[in-house]
C-alpha cells in the first residue's frame, strides 16, 4: 500500500468512529490530521490503530498522550 491509500483508508475509518474533521491529508507523504474533541480524535485513534494492526498487520506503536 503506498501512503496515499492507507492515509485515505485511515480518514474514512476516523469519520466513521468518532465525530471528528479531517483537518489535513496528504496523498503523497501518507500524512493525516484528524481534528476535534480530545475524546472524539482519541476514538478515531484507536479505531485506526486497531484496524491497521488487525486487518492490514501493520506494525504499530503504542499511542500516547502528553
Amino acid at each position: 500500500m503506498t501512503p496515499s491509500e492507507t492515509a485515505i483508508i485511515a480518514g474514512d475509518l476516523a469519520i466513521k468512529t468518532a465525530s471528528v474533521d479531517l483537518g489535513f491529508i496528504d496523498r503523497f507523504s501518507g500524512t493525516l490530521i484528524i481534528t476535534g474533541r480530545i475524546s472524539e480524535v482519541e476514538a478515531a485513534m484507536n479505531a485506526v490503530v486497531t484496524y491497521v494492526k488487525d486487518k492490514l498487520t501493520f506494525t504499530v506503536c503504542e499511542i500516547t498522550r502528553t
